[in-house]
C-alpha cells in the first residue's frame, strides 16, 4: 500500500516566480532608443555594427516629425467647409502650433506660429519638404507662412 502525505505539496507561489524574472524582459523598446543606447554603450562602435549614425537617426526622427505635421495639417483642411480655417496642432516634443489656413486662387496659404521659438526655427528648416508633401496630399499648391514672413 502506498503512503500519502497529509501535508500539501510544496509549490512555489506565482508571486515568487514573478519576482525572480528580470524587470523589463519582454518589454518593447523603440528601435531608435535601442540604437542610441547601443551607441552610447559602445562609445561610437555601434555605428559600424548597426549601420546607422546619430545623424541618420536624427534625420529619420526629423522626417517622422515632418510627416506628423503634414498629417495633422491635411486632415482638417480636407474636412474644412468654412474659410479661413483656424486650429491648433499639438506635436510631440514640439508643442503647440497655431495654424490659419486661407484659400487663395487655386492654392492654399497656411500660416503657422508655434508657441516655442525653437519649434518656429524647426518649422523654417522643414518648410520646403512639408509644403511639397501638403501639395501632393491636397492636389493644389501650398505655401507656408511663418512668423516674420508677412509684414
Amino acid at each position: 500500500m502506498t503512503q500519502v502525505s497529509n501535508t500539501a505539496p510544496e509549490h512555489r507561489r506565482t508571486r515568487e516566480l514573478r519576482e525572480e524574472r528580470e524587470p523589463g524582459v519582454g518589454a518593447y523598446v523603440p528601435l531608435e532608443q535601442g540604437r542610441l543606447f547601443a551607441h552610447l554603450l559602445a562609445g561610437g562602435a555601434a555605428e559600424k555594427r548597426f549601420g546607422h549614425s546619430r545623424l541618420d537617426i536624427k534625420a529619420s526622427v526629423e522626417a517622422a516629425r515632418a510627416d506628423v505635421l503634414v498629417e495633422q495639417l491635411v486632415a482638417p483642411i480636407q474636412a474644412g467647409t468654412q474659410w479661413p480655417l483656424q486650429f491648433v496642432l499639438s506635436l510631440p516634443r514640439l508643442g503647440r502650433i497655431n495654424a490659419l489656413v486661407h484659400r487663395e486662387q487655386s492654392s492654399w496659404a497656411i500660416e503657422l506660429d508655434a508657441e516655442d521659438d525653437a519649434t518656429n526655427r524647426w518649422l523654417r528648416g522643414v518648410r520646403q519638404q512639408c509644403q511639397e508633401r501638403c501639395t501632393q496630399a491636397l492636389g493644389q499648391p501650398v505655401r507656408f507662412y511663418l512668423p516674420g514672413d508677412r509684414s
